[in-house]
């Protein structure tokens, strides 16, 4: 029987000195708890911020992989598909955090597409680092390549408090302003403050149909959206949230999906990664070994923590990176539209040349669009990206990546953030050809919803 192995080998990192770049956010008192329906609307906008945080991280380390045909059927799970998975479920924890805002009637407190709502990096995890307490231990979130180190990161963000006294989270104490112990502690608290608030919510039945409830799609996870109206569905909502992150208080390992159904948590996903249990499928080969995440093979030699403005001198890697980020921004503008229409808002169209009539739904067409635009938009810009190499600079050596930055869609111009897009792609697309075509980047734009 052939003895299965693991081959290390060193690899650079190409990483700007750059220091931590702060996300505005709003400051959370653990100590005083939360006392009124403002003070759970704060602490649930912080958690959208905190949800979509992580969220660009999981997708760039999953962009690095360079296995990705042999990593999709990895057994027993495969690391392509897990922090495929994981990264859907975030954005389903961001949908559910962003319901239960418009449930408590601060639905109009948040929006995605806001420069001071988008996380940056490399940036510390939001209340969960004080600068002024020097025995805290900070997380720092940043966009890099598949690594054991940086799956390391992933792990502590989903860490429960209670998991290894020897490795706590962070020094931090919940009664320092600003601080929890965990992501648990933190969605347990407003689950608490949920119970002791509910005769002072007015819930907002009438916005309830605005809430993101259909057009949700996981084949590597678990979880569905729900449309919450009641403290019931707000208790289930945060149920999910804090199940697929670290698990119950008795098991931080597994949650229970359905009836004689299980998944692993968040955390226990990213330990079985850090170990080596989920691999990536690849071999070199060799019959002794299999290439691990570590291996300079595994992933593509991508820059760390990107930034636009490091690529100024260089027109093609500039326009695909720009293009990327307005594509990622647009997606934000999707879904702040879709919340601002009804799953209600039906109308019956006549078909141009015919007489035939089909019910349409504009809600419904910006649901589909997102799930578009992160498939068939997002995904393929960033794998040309992240195969082209870097051939003048500080970088040269590395190939590019996609850096997730606010994108300003110029709102004093007649030209709609669609057209727009369309523009930097026309941009683009003279550099990187492959973007054009009947099944390219450019036809799919062309096919999202207009904003």
């Amino acid at each position: 029987m052939t003895t299965i192995t693991t081959r290390t080998k060193s690899r650079k990192t190409a990483k700007k000195a750059r220091a931590p770049r702060a996300t505005p956010i709003r400051r959370l008192n653990p100590a005083a708890g939360i006392q009124s329906v403002q003070d759970l609307a704060d602490h649930l906008y912080v958690a959208a911020q905190v949800e979509l945080s992580t969220i660009p991280m999981y997708l760039y380390a999953t962009y690095s992989l360079r296995a990705r045909g042999h990593s999709q059927w990895a057994a027993p799970r495969g690391v392509l598909r897990t922090l495929t998975g994981i990264a859907i479920e975030e954005m389903l924890h961001l949908a559910l955090v962003r319901n239960l805002m418009v449930a408590i009637g601060y639905g109009d407190e948040i929006s995605f597409y806001d420069e001071d709502f988008i996380p940056k990096y490399p940036s510390y995890m939001m209340n969960r680092y004080n600068p002024d307490d020097p025995d805290g231990e900070e997380i720092l979130l940043t966009l890099d390549r598949l690594s054991t180190g940086q799956v390391s990161t992933f792990r502590r963000v989903e860490m429960p408090d209670d998991i290894d006294p020897e490795e706590t989270t962070f020094a931090a104490h919940p009664e320092d302003v600003g601080q929890y112990t965990s992501l648990g502690a933190f969605y347990r608290a407003i689950d608490q403050a949920f119970c002791d608030l509910e005769d002072e919510i007015d819930w907002a039945l009438d916005d309830a149909r605005k809430q993101y409830k259909r057009a949700f799609w996981n084949e590597y996870g678990s979880g569905k959206p729900i449309r919450i109206h009641d403290l019931d569905t707000a208790r289930q909502a945060l149920k999910i949230i804090i199940e697929q992150g670290e698990g119950t208080i008795d098991d931080h390992k597994s949650i229970e999906v359905r009836p004689g159904v299980e998944d692993y948590t968040h955390y226990e996903k990213f330990v079985r990664i850090e170990k080596g249990v989920e691999g990536i499928g690849a071999v070199d080969g060799g019959p002794d070994y299999e290439i691990s995440i570590d291996d300079p093979e595994a992933t593509w030699p991508i820059v760390a923590d990107p930034a636009l403005e490091d690529f100024e001198d260089q027109p093609a890697v500039h326009s695909l990176m720009t293009l990327f980020n307005a594509a990622y921004c647009y997606s934000l503008c999707l879904l702040d539209e879709l919340y601002e229409h009804s799953t209600d808002d039906v109308e019956t169209k006549k078909i141009p040349g015919t007489e035939r009539e089909e019910m349409f739904s504009y809600r419904y067409g910006l649901e589909r669009s997102n799930i578009a635009l992160m498939q068939g938009i997002l995904y393929p810009i960033a794998q040309v990206l992240v195969t082209t190499p870097i051939t003048d600079g500080p970088f040269k050596g590395f190939n590019a990546a996609p850096s997730f930055e606010f994108y300003d869609f110029n709102e004093k111009t007649k030209v709609s953030k669609k057209q727009q897009l369309i523009d930097l792609c026309d941009e683009a697309i003279h550099h990187f050809p492959i973007l054009g075509g009947p099944d390219g980047v450019e036809r799919q734009i062309a096919l999202v919803a207009d904003i």
